[in-house]
């Protein structure tokens, strides 16, 4: 046998759990929307209301539960619109209902932009599903191209992407869906165990505080562009961290400068006005809001502007 020296040892040791750990592999939770949408109506039934319309397998929810649980959905949907103020000239969505299906099959639960959420059947029997959350994206989504998988080419949406504020993009219906919840009681689905507006700011400071990725996470959080890890299998390891964090800056900036100014960046964003009128309104850079933010979270701040 040919002996290694210790460099060489630890290279080889090296190369061989490289070898074990697969590279981070790209999430797609769209691909199937189609097909969830043609096998729910077909085996399906839907509730409908002047703003909701939601599709349900057929035997696939307890018949006691679904029809209460819709109608509160209903409830707390009118209570979000009320919330939000409008309808606005910019929302994509105008006076339609928001349509929902519940699916079988594992997925993420999402937004289209189309007026439509899907959401996981096992995450609805679990108690995780984010169904204020989801219709929030519906509701503040201005016209397309808006999220940057909008635009028409790759060379475009890179760009969209670059200057995209993600952590704004998921604060703002994090914090609307957990007011909402404030008001009418909804059970809405606490996916990452953040505990609501009460708990969001001391959730944000036990994670980031110790993560180990925290300097990656935080540099998106009152930052521009995405964070990949978000959009790829290493989700679980920074969403829960960065859906709280993104949530307490939001609501850190509402009591700032009030819900209207915050709902008023949306249409803004698509051609990047969004900043200086945050700026504007904050009276100060968004640098300098981060960092006060993080002070006040005792959490300190290792990330360049």
């Amino acid at each position: 046998m040919r002996h290694l020296a210790p460099t060489a040892l630890l290279l080889a040791s090296a190369v061989r759990l490289s070898a074990q750990v697969p590279a981070p592999a790209p999430l797609d939770w769209w691909s199937d929307d189609s097909s969830r949408v043609a096998f729910v109506t077909a085996h399906g039934q839907a509730r409908h209301y002047p703003n909701l319309v939601i599709w349900a397998l057929t035997d696939s929810l307890d018949p006691g539960w679904f029809p209460p649980f819709a109608d509160s959905l209903a409830t707390s949907l009118s209570a979000l619109r009320a919330l939000l103020g409008g309808p606005y000239s910019w929302q994509r969505i105008g006076h339609r209902p928001l349509v929902y299906y519940l699916s079988p099959g594992r997925f993420i639960s999402h937004a289209t932009g189309q007026d439509t959420v899907f959401i996981s059947l096992g995450h609805v029997r679990r108690g995780w599903a984010p169904f204020l959350h989801e219709g929030a994206h519906e509701l503040l989504a201005p016209p397309p191209p808006f999220s940057p998988f909008e635009y028409p080419d790759s060379l475009a949406a890179e760009q969209a992407a670059a200057r995209f504020p993600f952590w704004l993009s998921e604060g703002m219906p994090d914090y609307l869906a957990q007011a909402i919840v404030q008001v009418t009681g909804f059970r809405e689905g606490d996916v990452f165990a953040i505990g609501g507006l009460p708990k969001v700011d001391s959730t944000c400071h036990a994670r980031l505080s110790g993560h180990p990725r925290r300097a990656e996470i935080a540099a998106k959080v009152g930052g521009l562009g995405r964070l990949e890890a978000l959009f790829t299998t290493e989700r679980q390891e920074v969403a829960p961290t960065f859906y709280a964090c993104s949530q307490s800056f939001t609501k850190y900036l509402v009591d700032r400068v009030g819900l209207g100014a915050m709902v008023a960046l949306f249409p803004r964003v698509p051609d990047g006005t969004w900043l200086a009128d945050l700026e504007t309104r904050a009276g100060a850079p968004l640098p300098v809001l981060r960092r006060a933010w993080l002070a006040a979270l005792h959490i300190p701040d290792d990330t360049p502007d």
